[in-house]
């Protein structure tokens, strides 16, 4: 066996191993979370900002500004429990919200648009009314915890914080509550500061 066939093979094991890291490496960098680190990290006491500024306005309604974004709501880039998938967490007043949604520059809320995931076909996924597991910004699941502080939702998204899909979160949607027979439900639009970085 020469030289160069050792090296050769040398590097191919190193490039992947270093592919093989790689998911590693960015929930190293996203910082995975626990629920019950969530649950100790959270904010009940801190009041609303009175007059909130708002950003990303344009085309669409603009959303609360990242740093005047309501210490109720929380975003994480990956937490265990979501199978280290990002989440929005939804405490006191909020956590009986109807629903909540990632939504990324167009405002879009069903991402991927043109592929699909966990096995949605693509008509099921751009059908009138898909199911939350066609887009990785809807919850996938939902898990729901209280404690002497108030109520807690944690609501996990399809997709980690600093994966594909995920950077492109640019702003949260609740939903406060459903009015079958109205338009116009209430709504809170947050601005995240980066799909990248905690919220709150």
């Amino acid at each position: 066996m020469n030289l160069k066939y050792i090296l050769s093979s040398v590097c191919l094991l190193i490039i992947f191993a270093t592919f093989a890291m790689l998911p590693m490496v960015v929930q190293a960098q996203l910082g995975t979370v626990t629920v019950a680190e969530i649950m100790e990290q959270r904010d009940t006491t801190t009041p609303d900002v009175k007059k909130p500024r708002y950003c990303s306005g344009g085309v669409f309604k603009p959303c609360v500004c990242a740093k005047d974004v309501t210490k109720r709501v929380l975003y994480r880039t990956s937490v265990r429990e979501c199978g280290r998938k990002a989440a929005i967490i939804l405490t006191g007043s909020y956590a009986q919200s109807f629903s909540v949604v990632l939504r990324d520059a167009e405002n879009k809320d069903r991402v991927p648009f043109a592929t699909t995931v966990n096995g949605c076909s693509f008509a099921l996924a751009q059908s009138v009314s898909p199911p939350n597991r066609c887009s990785v910004f809807k919850a996938q699941k939902v898990i729901k915890l209280s404690d002497d502080r108030g109520p807690v939702r944690v609501h996990c998204m399809g997709a980690s914080g600093g994966s594909a899909f995920g950077k492109r979160a640019r702003r949260m949607t609740v939903k406060l509550a459903d009015s079958p027979n109205d338009s116009n439900d209430p709504i809170a639009r947050l601005c995240l500061n980066s799909p990248t970085k905690n919220l709150n």
